[in-house]
């Protein structure tokens, strides 16, 4: 089972994200997807006994009490191995170089190519299809 976190502000997102995951990546086998609406309700979820490892982060920057910069340090200081996607609508290089610069893997910007996601996800996760 792959369980992937999903961090966005925006409801709508997330119903995207579970759409199209389930649509393009029924062959990557078997998907959990998890939303939060903010990073700390993502982070108090990562620091449950009672879940299951997670694959991989997919978080939004810009959102309300803490963005995804702020998330994605967080994580890493817990977890510096864990995958952490970075996605914006604003596409900026000042933008790409701060998430790299914090560790992030990849850098995608809104809305999101998905068939350039899975093949991202195939590869970081070496999921065999």
């Amino acid at each position: 089972m792959i369980n992937i976190l999903i961090v966005d502000d925006e409801a709508d997102t997330h119903l995207l994200y579970k759409l199209k995951f389930k649509k393009l990546f029924s062959n990557l086998g078997e998907l959990n997807l998890v939303s939060f609406l903010n990073a700390p309700d993502c982070l108090k979820y990562l620091e449950r006994n009672d879940v299951p490892p997670v694959d991989l982060i997919l978080s939004d920057i810009n959102m309300p009490d803490m963005d995804g910069f702020e998330l994605l340090q967080k994580v890493h200081e817990k977890k510096p191995k864990l995958p952490f996607y970075m996605v914006s609508a604003y596409e900026s290089s000042e933008f790409r170089i701060k998430a790299d610069s914090l560790g992030a893997t990849r850098f995608l910007s809104k809305p999101v190519d998905f068939h350039l996601l899975g093949d991202m996800l195939k590869k970081d996760l070496s999921i065999q299809t």
